[in-house]
């Protein structure tokens, strides 16, 4: 009986191999590359269900962070006061309840106020921030391990050698060039 050895070869392309095509497809439509490399011989039909939940996936991440970044820029000071106008100094530290509304201190024309606009409750910003942070990294290690199966895939198909280090390095460090250097090898 003939048994024959097959060796792992190599990527023909290093990570950060830079062309015009797969560079700016992975990074403008990673979805594209995403779903052309997972439903790669299949139907349209697959292509558009990939292309689907990565595209559903990015945005949804996209729009947890942005959501983030909104809570943290429009969190009232640390300290409740009853005035501003009593505040001396450190007035950019406290805010108020005008309205039932509540409203950051700020200096205007060296003299402590209220802000017109409101500002949002330090303690719920900080439960909102944490569950978004929570359901963030979630979904990032979901797209992460969407990565993975494209990789391995590839990595099967084209008899690619490599370890799991060195695949989860590539695909969480730079998602855009590992997308980028599966998509050459198609």
């Amino acid at each position: 009986m003939e048994y024959n050895i097959i060796n792992k070869g190599e990527w023909s392309t290093h990570l950060y191999t830079c062309d015009t095509e797969s560079c700016f497809l992975s990074c403008v439509v990673p979805c594209h590359v995403y779903a052309k490399i997972k439903s790669y011989g299949k139907s349209k039909r697959e292509y558009f269900i990939h292309l689907f939940v990565y595209m559903t996936l990015y945005v949804s991440i996209q729009q947890l962070w942005y959501s983030q970044q909104y809570l943290n820029a429009h969190m009232c000071p640390s300290h409740l006061t009853d005035n501003c106008f009593s505040i001396t100094d450190d007035c950019d530290s406290h805010y108020m309840v005008v309205d039932d509304l509540l409203s950051s201190c700020i200096l205007k024309n060296n003299i402590c106020v209220y802000d017109n606009t409101s500002c949002l409750s330090p303690k719920d910003t900080k439960q909102k921030s944490l569950a978004f942070l929570i359901v963030t990294l979630v979904g990032y290690v979901f797209l992460v391990s969407l990565h993975y199966t494209i990789r391995e895939k590839m990595k099967l198909k084209q008899i690619i050698g490599g370890n799991i280090i060195e695949d989860i390095v590539a695909i969480t460090c730079c998602p855009t060039c590992g997308l980028a250097q599966e998509y050459r090898e198609l």
